[in-house]
Parts: structure tokens; C-alpha cells; sequence
């Protein structure tokens, strides 16, 4: 049985939709359980989409014992268990990423069906399942009510262990999912998820970012490769900090930002999830001042496009590198504000 408790979003109707399922996320270092923690990348991105004030809409599925509140109630599955997540983390290894993590999936709830969508339209789309919950059905039902599709490779190729589910990847060509691959907006992947694609090949289908680590980014497309610049953090847990960066980069590319320039947001926004365990909090304080830089670069780049101008062309716009000093500014702000032991140890942010 399934009970459909979805609360009507605020703001109607939302600009964005969100589709990926709420998780239980149990973090376990060094054989000990660190954190529980409401999961799943509808989770972080809804985090980010509420801070920068982004309307959305979230349909997500969990079972019965899900244990959670939320800004808008899931789709809760009779009968059924959330899904759930163990990270183990082995503090002997140095890693700036997730290359020190074995994730493994406890349990699974219902996929989501194209019927479980809505049928107004959006101004986009954000396909982020974590546990195989989006179908390609589901993905190319998006693609028709949204004006366009931000798309998180680990929704694609992610596979399960039959025996203890650990994550596992299949090649993007064996997803089910390549040829819908032309009519998204963006495909973004880690540097650990990047070679289940062939990069050179995709980038030709549809713009490709990946994220990777102490490196920052890197954009891909028809037109050539940017590199994007990280931003420095205390590396608490790096859980959620690629869709931090996918909800980032959206909701700055959306409101007007080149492409550059919304990476470079999506990059600050993972820095600041991976300073924090579990699912972030950001002051109201420390978010007011991103917004206003964003408005602020916003005017700039419009005011610098020649006309004709395509702002979807990947190159670095004038003005890139003020905007990143900015942005390292606030950055800089919000880690004063932390608590000595965890400015004890910098590095720079890992995102997946």
C-alpha cells in the first residue's frame, strides 16, 4: 500500500522538482557508529534549494519506519523500509574524497514511477536517486515536464551487492539510460564515478561536470574544458557534498550565473556540507551574503553578454576570478565561525 502525504508545496508552483528517494544514513569510522542522519540527495539539495530560497517540489518514497521530519512529507510505502546507507570510513587511510568510504546499502524502498510525478510543469528538474529508485521511464517523464533535467550520474549506474549491497557501478552504456542522455541539461559525476562513462563521448551528448576533490571540477563539453577552483574546508564528513555542489550549481545556473560561475557556487556549497556531519545546516546570516554576491555577478554577466550571445557557451567569463574571491570571502566568514577542533586540520574539500 502506498500513502501519498505530500504537503502542497508554499510557493506554487515550484520552480524546481525534486526526484530521489530520503534515506537513513548511518556513518560507522573505524568500526564505531559515528552519526545517524536523515540521507539521500533530495535531502542535501532541498538544504541548498531552501537556503539560496528556490521553490521546489520533492517526490520521494521511504517505508513505514522512516524517521524523519521534513519540509515536505514523502510518499510513505506500506509494508516497506526506507532506504538505508552504511558508510564505512577507515581513518588509517588519507583520502580527499570518498576513496577511503565503502558504502553499502542495507535496504531499499519503492522505485519511483513516472505516475508518481506531478503533472504541472517545471523550470527544472534534479534526478539524483542514490538506491536505484529512478527508473528511465521516471527520468524521461522529468525530461518532458521540466524545462530542463539536472542529472547526478550515481541515479544512472549505480548497482547493488545481492549478497551484502555494497555499491557497485555499471558502465553508462549498460544503464538503460544512455539514450536519454541528449535531452538533459547536465550530467554530473566524481572523479570515482567518471570512468564508468567515456567522458569524451558523453560531453557530446550533454554537458558533463566532474567533481573531483582537491582539484574543484572540471566542465566538459562540445566546446573544450574549464577547470574550476575548490574552496578550502576542515573535512568532517564528505557525505552528501557532491549533491551539495549539484544543488548549488543548479539553483546559480537557473537564477542567471554562466556555467562557470554556478560551478564555482556548486563547489561552495559542497565545501561547506563537507565541514559539517550529516545533513548541513547554513546560517541565515552566512546565506544572505551569498545571495547577494550571486545577484551581484548575476548583473555583471548579463550586462557583459554580447548581444546573441549564448550564455550556455562553456568558457571563462570576465569578471570569474572577483567572483571566486568573493564567494572565498563569505567562505572564509563562515569558518571563523566554527568551533576550534575542526579548524584544527585544513584540506580541501572532497566532493563526490
Amino acid at each position: 500500500m502506498v500513502s501519498d502525504t505530500k504537503d502542497p508545496p508554499p510557493n506554487f508552483p515550484p520552480r524546481a522538482l525534486i526526484v530521489g528517494n530520503f534515506c537513513h544514513d548511518i556513518l560507522v569510522r573505524d568500526a564505531h557508529v559515528v552519526t545517524e542522519s536523515l540521507g539521500g540527495a533530495a535531502s542535501f539539495i532541498s538544504t541548498v534549494f531552501e537556503g539560496l530560497s528556490v521553490t521546489y517540489l520533492t517526490v520521494s518514497k521511504v517505508g513505514e519506519d522512516f524517521a524523519y521530519s521534513t519540509n515536505q512529507s514523502p510518499i510513505v510505502v506500506g509494508n516497506s523500509k526506507t532506504t538505508t546507507f552504511r558508510a564505512f570510513f577507515d581513518s588509517s587511510i588519507a583520502c580527499d574524497g570518498h576513496g577511503d568510504r565503502i558504502l553499502k546499502r542495507v535496504s531499499a524502498c519503492a522505485p519511483i514511477l513516472p505516475s508518481d510525478l506531478p503533472d504541472f510543469r517545471f523550470e527544472f528538474g534534479m534526478a539524483v536517486g542514490v538506491g536505484g529508485e529512478v527508473l528511465p521511464e521516471t527520468l524521461e517523464r522529468m525530461i518532458e515536464i521540466c524545462d530542463v533535467v539536472f542529472v547526478d550520474i550515481q541515479s544512472l549506474i549505480r548497482v547493488f551487492d545481492e549478497i551484502d549491497g555494497t555499491v557497485q557501478h555499471v558502465n553508462l552504456k549498460d544503464s538503460g539510460f544512455f539514450h536519454l542522455l541528449p535531452r538533459i541539461g547536465l550530467l554530473k559525476a566524481s572523479a570515482e564515478e567518471a570512468p564508468f562513462m567515456d567522458v569524451g563521448e558523453v560531453k557530446k551528448l550533454c554537458p558533463v561536470v566532474v567533481t573531483n576533490g582537491n582539484e574543484g571540477c572540471k566542465l566538459y563539453s562540445n566546446g573544450g574544458v574549464l577547470q574550476i577552483a575548490p574552496f578550502t574546508a576542515t573535512q568532517l564528513d564528505p557525505t552528501g557534498a557532491g549533491d551539495s555542489f549539484l544543488g548549488g550549481f543548479a539553483a546559480g545556473f537557473t537564477a542567471g550565473l554562466a556555467v562557470p560561475d554556478a560551478a564555482l557556487l556548486g563547489n561552495l556549497f559542497g565545501s561547506l556540507t563537507v565541514a559539517q556531519i550529516g545533513l548541513p545546516h547554513f546560517e541565515s546570516r552566512i546565506l544572505q551574503r551569498i545571495k547577494d554576491e550571486v545577484d551581484r555577478r548575476k548583473l555583471q554577466f548579463i550586462d557583459s553578454l554580447a548581444p546573441g550571445e549564448n550564455e550556455l557557451i562553456h568558457r571563462m567569463p570576465e569578471g570569474h576570478e572577483q567572483f571566486q574571491k568573493s564567494l572565498g570571502t563569505v567562505r572564509s566568514e563562515c569558518q571563523s565561525n566554527l568551533p576550534a577542533s575542526h579548524r584544527a586540520v585544513e584540506q580541501v574539500n572532497g566532493l563526490t
